[in-house]
């Protein structure tokens, strides 16, 4: 059985208009349709539908609710697998950056809460739980949001679930974005898995999105300007990665399930 699937990574400019937004969303949907039918699941950067010029209490919905019931839309009429960024989410008196992921059914499989806001700027409240979904038959997805990926401990959850790719939207408009796609890189070959990154251009970021493979090489990186990045993520191949070690030698994956350790620092 095939284990594999293609996943085009959107780039996209990102606008202070919602509406705009949302357009150029569907215009990229409506494009990867025409032009790469056989992509099966679509990744969007985080806040791509969201307005900067608006607070996120006057943004934030609840989840089902309007904006989500539009990307469930999206993801059964174009028939794919569906993560639109992530939005302000309403949740329990609280507004959360949140992502959520739908199947090609439409269905709305869960919801990702950010952990790490970017503190002091963002204000959204701290999630607390790691999220993976399962594509059957194929394997096991886990999602970060933007500054998660600076704590190696949100990928290690991600991991330990079970997850063999990593994706990551995110709304870098910073000069650090060179970091990260260090980090990036680092996430991949330690953890032996997948990673996406996908940022935003214009208000929504600088760019530099890259897709890369379990062994830290990069199969996808673009500078500045809007871009669909696509690219064919192997399942079998993070399964032979992580039996015979990065470039046949080095198996950190294994090591760390293998060598139980405790660390004063979690203690804490």
């Amino acid at each position: 059985m095939d284990k594999s699937i293609k996943i085009a990574s959107v780039q996209m400019h990102v606008s202070n208009n919602n509406e705009k937004n949302l357009q150029t969303m569907e215009d990229c949907l409506k494009y990867i349709n025409s032009f790469f039918k056989d992509v099966d699941l679509v990744v969007f950067p985080e806040l791509c539908s969201m307005s900067l010029d608006l607070t996120m209490e006057n943004q934030a919905e609840e989840i089902p609710g309007s904006i989500s019931n539009l990307f469930s839309k999206w993801a059964k009429k174009y028939n794919k697998w569906l993560i639109p960024g992530s939005v302000y989410e309403k949740y329990s008196n609280k507004v959360y950056n949140s992502a959520p992921v739908f199947s090609p059914s439409g269905k709305l499989l869960g919801v990702y809460r950010k952990r790490y806001p970017w503190s002091p700027y963002e204000k959204t409240n701290p999630g607390q739980t790691p999220f993976t979904f399962k594509i059957k038959g194929v394997g096991k997805i886990g999602l970060m949001i933007c500054y998660d990926m600076w704590f190696p401990e949100v990928a290690r959850d991600l991991t330990n679930l079970g997850a063999e790719v990593i994706i990551v939207p995110t709304m870098t408009t910073t000069g650090d974005r060179l970091h990260e796609q260090i980090i990036s890189q680092s996430i991949a070959i330690t953890h032996q898995c997948y990673l996406i990154s996908c940022n935003g251009v214009g208000i929504g970021g600088v760019g530099g999105s890259q897709i890369i493979d379990p062994e830290g090489m990069i199969l996808q990186k673009n500078g500045e300007g809007a871009v669909i990045q696509t690219a064919i993520i192997d399942f079998d191949h993070v399964k032979k990665v992580r039996e015979k070690g990065i470039a046949g030698i080095t198996n950190p994956h294994k090591a760390f399930r293998k060598n139980k350790q405790y660390f004063k620092v979690y203690n804490k």
